[in-house]
């Protein structure tokens, strides 16, 4: 069934983010009948091109990504139109308003429309404002904000901005987009807590020892000196993806199955995460930069990157999670670039439990959520070994979610540009939870000064201080 028609404008149709991403979930939801035959998309750049030379640069675009390797399907490069403008410059916006109009009245739009900005983030503030103070709707047709992380660089930052927006545009409006949200298993994650009484029971500290979240890259920055270097890997991805995965899988069952009740879930953990004060500081982070090999670059030797940078590339976190479902059971936390694999993944380590019958200690029952490369489950459980034995061995029950050629799981942004047209923000991020990310970190960030920055080979497990973290806690790092 379609969605309602409107006028989706892409500011920043030019970069990298449209190209490899936007496109090819705007193609997906085309070919699925998901986009009204009126629909248009209207890319805003600073580009000398007309509407021709976009869309030849569309089919380019598709052409290079799967599954749009034949692109033949003019009619979907038929809904894309150019505008040529300077973002920054305030006075530029009349005439994108002016031809935004012609579109909607040829098209017969009714007046619903979707900003996406996937800009550079100093564009934010004028683009977001301009839009707001243009945004009236008619009467049952709706306005909608779709921004790219980073939210700020800090939490004042963070706060202005979104002053800034609410003083346009109201909350119930704003796609705050975290693309992690969009993954298929992080959607799973609530139904396998909520929808199995085989887990839910025990997702607390009488049954869970520990939890570990690793998001590791076995690349570098690539092109991205210039944004990675005011960012690093904590506001990069812990303040965002790792913290929101964190409170999918950590938070209260919800009051409730609408989007503000879920979000509300969110926020209330996310708060109960315990600040980080000097000491903590010094015991319960480590960050870390990647050098150069024969074959590799170091983060200093990275185009757009200032002498002696000492922006960290890795970061391992143990939180704690003050409330009393999660009181005393750490969460270590890790992400970094230029290591030794390309996962992202979730393992929940449960307590031991004794059995008299065995002479050797049983394994513990563990639970890995796998989000990327492969999407999965896999469940390791004890078993009595095969034979005369009384011996117990581990057995595997392992699913493969994003195995199935018949059902592929829907790319990240396909679910989030559907999910933002039809008005759900489930997936999508409050104020308040960003507040809340942003407190956590500042609690980091106000002692990095005084923290080491390890280095660490590349194609390593990150910096050996990563694995000493665990260790006091007679723990390890799991690459299951």
């Amino acid at each position: 069934m379609p969605l309602e028609p409107a006028l989706f404008i892409l500011f920043g149709t030019t970069g990298d983010l449209a190209r490899k991403k936007l496109y090819p979930a705007l193609y997906a939801l085309h070919t699925a009948g998901h986009l009204a035959p009126q629909t248009a998309i209207l890319g805003i750049g600073r580009r000398d091109w007309d509407d021709t030379k976009y869309r030849e640069t569309i089919v380019a675009s598709l052409r290079a990504a799967e599954p749009a390797a034949h692109l033949d399907d003019t009619t979907f490069t038929s809904r894309f139109f150019y505008h040529r403008m300077d973002m920054a410059v305030q006075e530029d916006y009349t005439g994108l308003w002016d031809h935004m109009i012609r579109l909607e009245t040829e098209r017969q739009l009714g007046g619903n429309r979707i900003n996406f900005l996937a800009t550079a983030p100093e564009l934010f503030p004028v683009a977001s404002r301009q839009i707001g103070l243009n945004r009236h709707p008619g009467q049952g047709s709706f306005r909608r904000l779709m921004i790219e992380k980073p939210f700020g660089q800090d939490l004042a930052s963070a706060r202005s901005f979104n002053e800034s927006l609410r003083e346009v545009f109201p909350e119930h409006e704003i796609y705050r987009i975290d693309h992690y949200l969009g993954k298929a298993m992080l959607q799973n994650i609530l139904v396998l807590r909520f929808a199995n009484q085989l887990f839910e029971p025990g997702w607390n500290r009488q049954h869970i020892d520990h939890i570990q979240v690793s998001v590791t890259e076995p690349f570098g920055i690539e092109q991205r000196g210039g944004y990675y270097d005011n960012s690093g890997a904590l506001r990069d991805m812990v303040q965002s993806h790792l913290l929101q995965l964190l409170a999918l899988l950590t938070m209260d069952r919800p009051g409730g199955d609408t989007p503000e009740e879920i979000r509300n879930a969110k926020v209330s953990l996310l708060r109960a995460l315990r600040p980080f004060d000097a000491d903590r500081a010094m015991t319960e982070v480590v960050l870390g930069q990647y050098d150069g090999d024969s074959r590799t670059r170091g983060y200093l030797d990275e185009a757009n990157i200032p002498a002696g940078s000492r922006t960290e590339t890795f970061a391992a976190l143990r939180l704690s999670i003050d409330n009393d479902r999660w009181r005393d059971v750490p969460v270590y936390m890790r992400t970094g670039k230029r290591l030794n694999r390309y996962d992202a993944k979730i393992v929940i380590v449960f307590k031991h439990q004794p059995y008299p019958g065995s002479a050797k200690e049983s394994g513990r029952n563990t639970l890995i959520i796998r989000i990327q490369p492969q999407e999965g489950i896999d469940l390791r459980f004890n078993i009595k070994q095969p034979g005369m034995t009384t011996a117990i061995t581990q057995a595997h029950m392992d699913i493969c979610q994003s195995c199935d050629p018949v059902v592929p799981s829907p790319q990240a942004y396909e679910k989030l540009l559907y999910d933002a047209w039809s008005g759900d923000l489930s997936l999508f991020t409050r104020w308040d939870e960003i507040e809340a990310t942003w407190t956590l970190v500042d609690s980091i960030r106000q002692w990095r000064k005084q923290l080491p920055l390890f280095r660490y080979t590349p194609g390593s497990n990150g910096p050996v201080a990563a694995d000493r973290l665990l260790a006091r806690d007679g723990r390890a790092w799991l690459n299951l």
